[in-house]
């Protein structure tokens, strides 16, 4: 399919969009000024999935399709990634390299580890829309005090506190949310090479310790993101469900949302965050390049949490869509930044002002500086900073027949962050190849954080240690409006020789400990997950605490050939808090190759971890 240019110039409007310039917000430092314009995501249907409509997952493979969808970015495709890891001049120069010693797979852990147990991992029946299996995982996580739930491309599983798998889990997603068999428009059964599943992909999920409820979401896609499933519709949606209760093994209410504004554009990087208002939902729309900014826009909306945890309906999804900003660094050659990925944050502690926020990188090109942040080459020295802050306020006002929700968007300072003319940063070594596993791209992957008016986020970069040019990660955390104290701080986070980090989460605690998870591999570390605690504002310093060791290279047999240059991983990890002082993360690590099946040479699994950083009981 054709992607945006990110220098295209902004075009008509898509036929049928309900849009109107909001108010634009200027920052005081720098004078980028940001726009929106306003959209609705229809309701199509809400139902009830109860625990004996899910039936245990055993559907298998669905064919010998063995395609491996490419990572989108506004940008354009993934290509291979040619930049040399020695050209030190690619990134820019880290300030916090910390060294790989031998003796640091434990280091730091400390006596606060509360859990450690297996996730889901790749086989053809956890993912059998593509027959031998599919990847990356991506990664969706809610803990409670009670229960975990754990989702993955493409099933739902619910386990307790010490890992134990419930009676009735795994199931499918498909029957996670009830999602029926493709029909054409003539009722007939379509896509039957695939056994006319749906593709469902991208899952998320939270907890909410205010309303004791779990919550889930995943996109829905079809002739769509260059997926073609002969004799269907198009079709472009979201669903997101909320547990009934406390214990997500039982009923659930099951919303699916239009995320279509057009019928041409389709969804892609479900997000989703949470306020004490209202459930919020974030998207990146691709269509063709004769439709809006080349083919490439992003979208958000809000939905009314209240209603959603009764099953009811009479509201509207209102939110906002095509997210730009201009500044001293726009001309007629750069166009605006177009913004991408705007991932809207977890807030329960109802921190930071009003309404809710929402995060992205201005990755591209830089209204502060006209970068293109190295997409296009140039390396260091076009590198791009900062990040669009979002604010949603009055969200659920018009469902009382109020006033419509509100959309502005502020300019933060950051460190410089740069990628490669691959469309994602510098690839990572493992024992097997170089530069052979994607390290993904400058968005933000995984869902920010709110707690004590402070947002947490990271994102990965290329860095300069020194030696040479490595996968990196950049994390900030913003004092908000309201927040007791200034606990603004922005740090890279990376490691000695070739050894790459990549796909981070955050998680605070109620005294501003941060726990970070992040995946570790080079060419003698098998891709591993780990995670690392640094204390208010200060850095993330050393190697961290091995939560998950690689137990092989991954897809040795053809990550880094002719085949498959660069393997897709990730493409983001996971936190939770528990609402009792547990910090609960997931990350993806090599496991064990099996060329056979069920797993047919997929070798990634998934490893659930938790910790009690401070004691802390609320």
């Amino acid at each position: 399919m054709a992607l945006a240019s990110a220098g295209a110039v902004v075009g008509s409007l898509a036929t049928g969009v309900v849009a109107a310039t909001v108010a634009v917000a200027e920052s005081n430092s720098s004078s980028v000024k940001f726009t929106s314009q306003s959209a609705v995501a229809g309701l199509v249907s809400h139902y009830t999935v109860s625990h004996e409509q899910r039936p245990e997952d055993s559907s298998g493979s669905a064919g010998s399709d063995t395609r491996q969808l490419p990572r989108l970015n506004k940008n354009g495709h993934q290509t291979i990634d040619n930049t040399s890891a020695s050209d030190t001049k690619a990134a820019p120069k880290s300030d916090n390299t910390n060294a790989v010693s031998a003796g640091s797979s434990g280091d730091g852990g400390g006596d606060n580890g509360k859990a450690s147990f297996i996730g889901q991992a790749s086989s053809a029946t956890t993912c059998s829309y593509f027959g031998p299996g599919c990847n990356p995982p991506d990664m969706a996580l809610a803990a409670s005090t009670g229960f975990v739930l754990q989702g993955v491309n493409t099933q739902w599983e619910v386990l307790d506190t010490s890992g134990e798998v419930q009676a009735g889990w795994p199931v499918s997603a498909q029957a996670f949310f009830g999602v029926p068999d493709m029909r054409g428009a003539n009722g007939q059964l379509c896509d039957t090479a695939h056994k006319s599943q749906p593709f469902l992909s991208d899952p998320r999920a939270l907890y909410d310790p205010i309303d004791h409820r779990y919550w889930a979401a995943m996109l829905q896609v079809s002739n769509g993101l260059g997926l073609n499933m002969v004799g269907c519709d198009f079709k472009s949606v979201y669903y997101i469900a909320v547990s009934q209760t406390n214990d997500p093994r039982g009923d659930w209410n099951v919303y699916e949302f239009n995320m279509s504004l057009d019928g041409q554009f389709a969804a892609d990087f479900t997000q989703i965050g949470i306020n004490h208002d209202a459930i919020y939902f974030s998207a990146n729309m691709f269509g063709p390049s004769t439709g809006l900014n080349g083919g490439f826009y992003a979208e958000v909306f809000e939905a009314n949490k209240a209603k959603m945890e009764r099953g009811q309906g009479g509201f509207t999804a209102d939110g906002f869509f095509n997210m730009q900003a201009t500044g001293p660094g726009t001309t007629a050659a750069t166009g605006p930044f177009i913004a991408d990925t705007v991932q809207p944050a977890i807030n329960t502690d109802n921190s930071g002002g009003s309404g809710e926020v929402f995060a992205d990188t201005l990755d591209g090109p830089d209204p502060v500086n006209g970068h293109f942040c190295g997409f296009f080459g140039g390396g260091a020295a076009q590198s791009c900073s900062g990040l669009a802050l979002w604010r949603m306020t009055n969200p659920t006002g018009h469902d009382r027949g109020g006033a419509a929700p509100r959309f502005t968007g502020t300019y933060v300072r950051t460190k410089p962050f740069v990628a490669t003319p691959s469309f994602s940063v510098i690839a990572a070594d493992q024992p097997s190849c170089n530069q052979c596993v994607d390290s993904l791209d400058l968005r933000i992957t995984a869902t920010p954080q709110v707690r004590n008016g402070v947002l947490y986020a990271a994102w990965e970069t290329g860095l300069n240690n020194g030696t040479q040019t490595v996968p990196s990660i950049e994390w900030a955390q913003i004092g908000l409006p309201g927040s007791e104290r200034d606990s603004s701080g922005n740090g890279y986070y990376n490691l000695s020789g070739d050894t790459a980090v990549s796909f981070p989460t955050l998680m605070p605690d109620a005294h501003g400990n941060v726990v970070m998870l992040f995946e570790r591999m080079s060419h003698t570390i098998f891709p591993e997950t780990r995670y690392i605690v640094k204390s208010g504002e200060g850095q993330f310093h050393g190697t961290g605490t091995l939560l998950k060791a690689g137990e092989n290279s991954y897809r040795p047999q053809l990550c880094g050939t002719a085949a498959l240059p660069v393997c897709r991983w990730g493409d983001f990890s996971a936190s939770s808090f528990d609402g009792a002082g547990g910090i609960w993360f997931a990350g993806e690590y090599a496991n064990t190759l099996n060329l056979g099946a069920p797993q047919n040479g997929r070798n990634w699994g998934t490893w659930i971890g938790a910790l009690n950083v401070s004691g802390e009981r609320g």
